[in-house]
């Protein structure tokens, strides 16, 4: 995982689905080696009866006639096998009428031969139920057959139907050595070690090429999320699928949309409460060089009607003087009309949060202060039906004052709160704020 977090989900789940796929493919190596053991097993033991079986029909008259002449040749086929040690033939008395053991260094092999206790056994045995049967010693397999001779043709068809018995003449024996069985199961083993460390491998491929596709929309989504706190929005996150990682994906970027739509529409109010706050700055101005402007205007006209009572019409200082009248009237036009620009601001009432309007308007009608702002504003403060540029304009009075008392610093406190107000005789009853 590119993770290096030891606690992540895409870590975690890979851990889990790696120790599952371990497990599964263990579980499916044993059961298919315990299934491969137990066919060759059980093809070495049916190799072992047909050929067991196969001696005794063939030597059938050597050993009726104890002639080891006529058993010798059948004797050698069966050690051509590569899987056959030793063959034994013994009469109905258990004589031993023939031995022969490949040279093999090891003459071990031949159990009933070798031991009078299990050839007695083994003849009981064979007496009372003369069928082809098995046993295993260590890393051989002895087989036993019963070698029946009959009286007829009829007897012969008689015995493969299973309706009458011949006579018992004699037994044979053919031990197998199991070590090729244990070289195919070794290499069965190999292979299906080498297999399952294919599929192991594979297995693990496709988890991790899956976890890192399933995860993929949770990990840039962490991404994202980390960079919330920088100055610039995150990146929407591609939807993927339909499923929950999809739908955490879409939520995110309608998250994204959300806080985009609030930061443009905060910055478009901050611009008009800045904006407005301007032109409110330029009409009080505007007011003031109105006032100073005419009061300047009133002394002139009053000094020039003093001076025209000095003069007479005809004289020159009097033509003068009129025609400074008129530049003079044109001067009270201008005063007039910034006084018109300062008064003349366009009024929009509406109903809106008072609430919003302080909290957005103080800070900036504020700055540049040292002093420290103190907002006591009521959660389930009323809204009201005002006009916020004309509002700002006195808030922005108020702190202006209230700034030019505090010189040597503190704190405003702008406090808004829902009263109710009754027997008034200046105001009308009702909540307010």
């Amino acid at each position: 995982m590119s993770n290096t977090n030891p606690n992540s989900f895409s870590r975690r789940v890979f851990i889990t689905a790696a120790v599952f796929v371990i497990i599964f493919s263990s579980v499916c190596s044993a059961w298919f080696i315990s299934i491969q053991r137990k066919s060759l097993v059980d093809k070495l033991i049916l190799e072992g009866v047909l050929i067991v079986e196969l001696l005794a029909t063939n030597a059938r008259i050597g050993i009726f006639t104890e002639n080891e002449g006529l058993i010798i040749p059948y004797a050698d086929a069966v050690l051509a096998h590569e899987d056959a040690v030793s063959v034994a033939v013994f009469n109905a008395d258990g004589k031993l009428i023939l031995n022969k053991t490949k040279d093999l260094g090891i003459n071990k092999y031949t159990i009933s031969a070798s031991d009078p206790k299990v050839l007695e056994q083994n003849i009981a045995r064979m007496k009372t139920n003369p069928v082809a049967s098995h046993a295993e010693y260590g890393n051989a397999v002895e087989f036993w057959s019963p070698v029946t001779a009959y009286t007829g043709y009829a007897t012969e068809i008689a015995h493969t139907q299973n309706t009458k018995p011949g006579r018992l003449v004699g037994f044979v024996t053919v031990v197998l050595s199991r070590k090729l069985l244990l070289h195919e199961m070794e290499l069965t083993v190999y292979k299906s070690i080498l297999t399952t460390i294919f599929f192991l491998l594979l297995g693990l491929s496709i988890t991790y090429a899956f976890i890192r596709h399933i995860s993929l929309p949770v990990r840039k989504l962490m991404y994202s999320v980390r960079n919330l706190g920088d100055s610039s929005f995150p990146k929407k996150i591609p939807v993927l699928s339909n499923d929950e990682f999809g739908q955490l994906a879409e939520s995110f970027n309608d998250m994204i949309d959300e806080l985009q739509r609030r930061q443009e529409e905060k910055e478009r109010l901050e611009s008009q409460i800045l904006h407005n706050h301007k032109m409110d700055v330029i009409g009080c101005l505007a007011a003031d060089i109105s006032n100073d402007f005419s009061s300047l205007v009133n002394v002139f006209t009053s000094k020039i009607f003093v001076a025209k009572n000095y003069l007479t019409p005809g004289h020159k200082a009097y033509e003068e003087l009129d025609n400074l009248s008129g530049s003079i009237e044109h001067a009270k036009d201008i005063a007039r009309k910034l006084s018109e620009f300062s008064k003349n601001t366009p009024v929009f009432m509406e109903v809106q949060s008072l609430a919003n309007f302080l909290k957005q308007a103080t800070p900036l009608l504020m700055m540049p202060s040292p002093l420290k702002l103190n907002l006591l504003i009521d959660d389930k403060l009323y809204k009201c039906r005002f006009d916020k540029w004309q509002l700002n304009r006195v808030v922005g009075g108020i702190l202006d004052n209230a700034k030019e008392a505090s010189p040597t610093g503190g704190a405003i406190i702008i406090e808004a709160t829902n009263i109710e107000i009754s027997n008034n005789i200046n105001v009308a009853d009702g909540q307010y704020a």
